[in-house]
Order: structure tokens, then C-alpha cells, then sequence
């Protein structure tokens, strides 16, 4: 039988003396150690009516790798008689006042312990000490968490609140037990881990044989928040069961399933090594888990501030995690029709990918997935079929055709990988001709004509930033336009900014101005819009012409274009034309039109094709009838002006019949 208390060593200094008096009995040990508790500088006196007082003072005490010096224990109506010690009366110091009672029988070895706190806690054990035979009973109600503090590592967070109410049934090598949380908080002093108001049942089953204990678990996560960086959980049911077996410095969990309210069922398994404090390895997976719940319930915490911020998600997947030596080793997901797109601004979305997705650390997978639709700023994406080859931090796609309107975007030499200042990405394409009027009514603008076609140069997006090298060309309005400089900052964050250099070619103003109903202009045009700068999609810098282009072309302008330009100047140059004879054309002829216009700190400063007395020309007449349009206002706020533009083109909206 082990012996419950043993001297350290042959060394220890064991001065137990009793001097017994006529009022009392005095014992001093200098070192009491056993298994898990040692005591130092051990005194007992018994004094008063039949050495009914007991007074004991322990220097210092360690149990459990906790340490409390100057322990006092008295007892006023202490009983030793018949083989029974006990004590209904006691008061432990120890940092606080406890009052305490306990009996032990020695030759049952039978004991009874009960102390109790302040806020109705109390503490209570009962049993028999029979070393492998020990039986006990104990119980705890509202039990303070903060007397476990010095039990938990270092640098764990500190419990700042808390009960706890339970029981613990030990019978030989097997132990039975239940405890119940409440109110529960935690925080370390970086402000990145922390809990509060938990409630959770934890149950435990373990067995001894030999050395190794084997143990099932069970934690049940009913209420309260946790912060734990990056990730923030509110407890809503969550249940973790764990079966294993800790033995020789390690721990082994052997099955475990952790259910998530919502989301779908976890399979885990893993080991740990207590000696190095490190996961040696494990597995992690689930099967059908739900994306809406794993968005809102994990995610969504973790992207704000993102383009990711607000979702909408919905599908399912089914995904394997595998760990070894601190690393995640291989993934492999399976994705069934998920979708996600922008809840609250509509700036994107993807629905019904569908696919599995292999991922192994130092090799390359071939998968393949299929998206059912997609959206980019209300412009509709088609179905298509994307070929991945997946690398430990990089994905990369040869080419891929996606159907866009009428049209498709071609896109070649797609590689996206992420880099410690986050996710990188570069392409390059072509965009195969679409439908102005089909992309204008996607894009709720103006119906537009023509067709739009270009080739795309390498796009690079890094460090928040979408860039081109090279010159974006598309062919719309029977012309060519060429975008460079081109660089998007924060494309999908709450306040863009955009950069860029635009240069138009002979574009038909034909078709512009029936696109706008701005009145019928015909002829070419040429524009350059030079350091352009954007920001949330306002502008606020740019040095912008546009002047007619060379050439022999028919050049024609209606009246009605001619008051609209006209009435950007102010409402008197308009009256003019109405009180003259040039009344009776319906059209005009021109030899030239220009208009400039340098935008800054919110102020136009307006320009024509040459200068004219007090102003500048916009256009200048030729032909019979010709008509001349001269501006006059030089600077003009920008709001206003847009203003004045809005005001034109929608006074001239009229219903189109086909």
C-alpha cells in the first residue's frame, strides 16, 4: 500500500518532538513531502480543557505546483479520542479565512472535509484513503474560478470571473466527473484573447492502468463571447467529445467529434507532446458543413474591414485538414454548388461552385471546378469551367474563357498566390467584342451602341492595389480608346481610388450623342483625359480635350446640340439662337468643336478650340448655315457643371420605340 505521506530522504529533517506540559502538546516537523505535496516547517500545539484547541501553522505548503506560506489552521473543539480526529469548528488561513470542519477515522481511514466561503461556496469531500482502493466523494457549489488562477500556465489569460458547480467521484483507478460553468471571463493584457460571460458543462470518465490513464470527455459550450485573435465565437450549443489516453508525457486523443449548431459535425483525432508543449500531429474534418453558418458564425468576424465584410453565402462542403509538426500537411475540400456574393452593395458575387480541391504542402494539384454564374458590379458572368493547378501558397490558371453578355473576357497566365503583405494576382487577356447597348443596360448607364473589344495587358493586383503595365485597348464607338497608367487602390474597399490616362481616337459622334440624346452631332472626335484621379469614384484632378479629329467627314450639328452646349454656359447664349433666324434650321454646319477642361480642387477651367473676344470657341462654324457656339464662363464648379449635364440629358430623355 503506497503510504499517503513519506520523509523526502533519509536527510530530511524530521524533528518531531513532543513536549508534553500540563496545558498542552506541541509538535514540530521541519519537511513533510509526498507525491504532489510537501510542507515545511510543520507546528502543532493542543492546548486548553483536554487539549481541546488545536493550533497548526505550516511555513510553507506546495500542492499541485502551488505554493501558500504561512498557513494557519485553529480549531476550537478539536476531538481525538478512540481512533477519531475532528474538528466542526475549525478556521484555515490561508490569504482568507475559511471556516472548515473534518473527522478522519484511522482505523477505517474513512474522512470528512468540508470549508465554506463567503457567496454561499462551499467545498466537500468524503471517502477513504486505501491507497488503490481510495474512494471519494467531492462536491463543489458556486465554487470562485479565481482560486484556480495560480494553477494555470504563466502565460495563459487570466480568469477575471466566474463559478463553478460539480462533482468528483474517485473509486480506486477510476474517476467520474461534473462541473458546470457560469459566468465565466478571461483576458490577457494584449487585449487578444479574452471571454466573458461563458456558460459550459464539462463531464469527465477516466480509468488508470498502470501508468496511462484512459479518459473520455465532454464540453458543452451553452452561452457567452470569446475573443480569441482573429476570431470571435459566441457559444451557442457547440460540443466537443473526446475519447484518449495520456500516458508517458503524452496525450493522445484517439476519437473526437465537436458538433457546431448550424454548421455540421467534425471529426478530430491528435496527439500531444507535454514535454515540448507541441502538437505532434492531428486531423480535422467534416463532411456537408454548411457556408452560410460558416461565414457568419466564424468568418465573417475575421474579414471585417475586407471586401469580404458582408456576405451572403450559402452550399455546403465537405473538407479534410491534416497537421503534422506545427503545419497544416494537406486540405482537401469538396465544394457542392456554394455561392457567395455582396450583401448590402451588390459589387460581386459567385454562385454554384462546385468541385473538389486537393492541396498537399511542396506538391501540385490538378483540379478542376465549375461556377454556375457570377456577378462583377451587376454585370452578369456566365457559367464556365475553370482548370486550376494548386501549389502550396499559389493557384494558377492557363487559360479560361469567361462568357461575358454576348461576349467573353479571355484570360491567360492567371497566377494568385499570397505573400505576407497579403493576397497577390496577375492576368492578361482579351476581351472578345460585347454589345455596348448590352453592357450599358447591365451597367445601368445610358443605352450605349456599338460594340466594345480590346486587349488586355498584364493586370497586377498587390498590397490592396489593381495596376497594368502596358496600354488597355478597346474598340467602342466606332473608335479606338487606350487606357494607361491604369491603378485601382482598395477596388473593393469603402472609398476607391482610381488613376489613369485615357486617350480616345475617332470615335463617332454620331453615336455618342444618341447614346447621351444630347441632340445629333455627326463627325469624329478625339479626347485625352491626362492624370486622371478618382476617389470613391468622384473625381477630383484631371487635364481632359477633346477636338475634333482630322480628316474629311460629314460634319453636322442639330440645333438641339447646339443649345445643349450652349446651355453649359448659362441659359443667355441659348436665348440667343431662339431670337435669331438660325431659329428655322433644324442643323447646323461646322468646321471644327472643341472643349477643354482642368479640374482642380473642384473648379473646371474651361477651354475651347481658339480664343474668342471675351471667351473661347466651342464651335466653329462652316458651311451653309454655320453656326459658331462661343463660351464664356472660364471657371466653373464642377458640381455645377455636372449638374447642368444631368439637367440636359434628362430633359431630353424620350421613350424609344423599336
Amino acid at each position: 500500500m503506497r503510504r499517503v505521506i513519506v520523509l523526502a530522504s533519509a536527510a530530511a529533517a524530521l524533528t518531531a518532538a513532543w513536549i508534553a506540559h500540563s496545558a498542552e502538546l506541541t509538535l514540530s516537523i521541519a519537511d513533510l513531502e509526498s507525491p504532489g505535496l510537501s510542507a515545511r516547517g510543520v507546528r502543532a500545539r493542543l492546548a486548553g480543557k483536554g487539549w481541546r484547541e488545536l493550533a497548526l501553522s505550516v511555513d510553507r505548503l506546495t500542492a499541485a505546483g502551488r505554493e501558500w506560506r504561512n498557513v494557519k489552521l485553529t480549531c476550537a473543539d478539536f476531538a481525538a479520542a478512540r481512533g477519531r480526529l475532528a474538528c466542526t469548528k475549525g478556521v484555515l488561513d490561508a490569504g482568507g479565512r475559511i471556516p472548515i470542519s473534518f473527522s478522519y477515522v484511522t482505523a477505517t481511514r474513512d474522512f470528512t472535509l468540508e470549508a465554506k466561503f463567503e457567496r454561499g461556496e462551499t467545498w466537500h469531500a468524503a471517502g477513504t484513503l486505501k491507497g488503490a482502493d481510495t474512494t471519494i466523494d467531492a462536491k463543489v457549489e458556486n465554487a470562485s474560478l479565481g482560486r484556480f488562477a495560480a494553477f494555470l500556465p504563466k502565460d495563459a489569460p487570466k480568469l477575471t470571473a466566474g463559478r463553478a458547480t460539480g462533482t468528483l467521484q474517485l473509486r480506486g483507478s477510476r474517476a467520474k466527473g461534473r462541473v458546470t460553468l457560469d459566468g465565466v471571463g478571461f483576458a490577457d493584457a494584449s487585449g487578444l484573447h479574452a471571454g466573458e460571460k461563458i456558460a459550459a458543462a464539462l463531464d469527465l470518465d477516466a480509468s488508470r492502468r498502470n501508468d496511462a490513464w484512459t479518459w473520455t470527455a465532454t464540453v458543452e459550450w451553452r452561452a457567452g463571447d470569446v475573443f480569441w485573435t482573429p476570431f470571435f465565437v459566441s457559444g451557442s450549443g457547440q460540443r466537443l467529445a473526446l475519447a484518449g489516453a495520456t500516458a508517458a508525457g503524452r496525450t493522445e486523443v484517439r476519437s473526437g467529434t465537436l458538433d457546431l449548431p448550424g454548421i455540421g459535425q467534425v471529426k478530430l483525432d491528435a496527439r500531444w507532446d507535454h514535454t515540448r508543449g507541441a502538437l505532434v500531429e492531428a486531423h480535422a474534418s467534416g463532411a456537408r458543413l454548411k457556408a452560410g453558418a460558416i461565414y457568419d458564425r466564424i468568418l465573417k468576424p475575421l474579414l471585417e474591414g475586407t471586401a469580404l465584410s458582408d456576405l451572403r453565402a450559402e452550399g455546403e462542403i465537405t473538407a479534410s485538414v491534416a497537421i503534422s509538426g506545427g503545419e497544416v500537411r494537406a486540405v482537401d475540400a469538396e465544394l457542392f454548388g456554394v455561392s457567395f456574393e455582396d450583401k448590402r452593395e451588390r459589387r460581386f458575387g459567385v454562385f454554384g461552385v462546385s468541385g473538389r480541391v486537393p492541396w498537399r504542402r511542396g506538391e501540385q494539384s490538378t483540379v478542376e471546378v465549375t461556377v454556375k454564374g457570377a456577378e462583377v458590379f451587376k454585370l452578369p458572368i456566365g457559367a464556365m469551367r475553370i482548370p486550376l493547378r494548386v501549389r502550396t501558397n499559389s493557384i494558377v490558371i492557363a487559360a479560361v474563357r469567361v462568357p461575358l453578355l454576348d461576349g467573353a473576357l479571355e484570360l491567360r497566365d492567371f497566377v494568385a498566390g499570397t505573400t505576407p503583405e497579403g493576397w497577390r494576382w496577375r492576368f492578361a487577356g482579351e476581351l472578345q467584342p460585347i454589345s455596348m447597348d448590352r453592357l450599358s443596360q447591365a451597367l445601368q448607364l445610358p443605352t450605349m451602341y456599338g460594340t466594345l473589344a480590346g486587349s488586355i495587358p498584364e493586370v497586377r493586383y498587390r498590397r490592396h492595389a489593381l495596376s497594368m503595365d502596358g496600354t488597355l485597348k478597346i474598340e467602342a464607338f466606332d473608335g479606338d480608346i487606350a487606357v494607361s497608367r491604369l491603378e485601382l487602390v482598395e477596388p473593393f474597399g469603402r472609398a476607391p481610388r482610381l488613376g489613369a490616362d485615357i486617350e480616345m481616337k475617332a470615335l463617332d459622334l454620331e453615336l455618342l450623342t444618341r447614346t447621351f440624346d444630347f441632340g445629333t452631332i455627326t463627325g469624329r472626335i478625339d479626347a485625352r483625359v491626362a492624370g486622371l484621379e478618382l476617389s470613391s469614384w468622384q473625381p477630383v484632378r484631371f487635364d481632359a480635350t477633346l477636338s475634333s479629329s482630322p480628316g474629311d467627314y460629314p460634319r453636322k450639328i442639330s440645333q438641339r446640340a447646339v443649345q445643349n452646349i450652349s446651355a453649359l454656359g448659362g441659359a443667355g447664349a441659348a436665348a440667343a439662337i431662339q431670337r435669331s433666324l438660325l431659329r428655322f434650321f433644324d442643323q447646323f454646319g461646322y468646321e471644327r468643336l472643341g472643349l477643354s477642361c482642368r479640374l482642380r480642387n473642384g473648379v473646371c477651367e474651361m477651354d475651347g478650340i481658339e480664343r474668342a473676344p471675351q471667351g473661347y470657341v466651342i464651335v466653329k462654324g462652316g458651311g451653309i448655315p454655320a453656326i459658331s457656339v462661343i463660351g464664356y464662363n472660364r471657371a466653373v464648379n464642377w458640381r455645377e457643371l455636372v449638374d447642368r449635364l444631368k439637367r440636359i440629358t434628362q430633359d431630353n430623355v424620350k421613350p424609344i420605340v423599336r
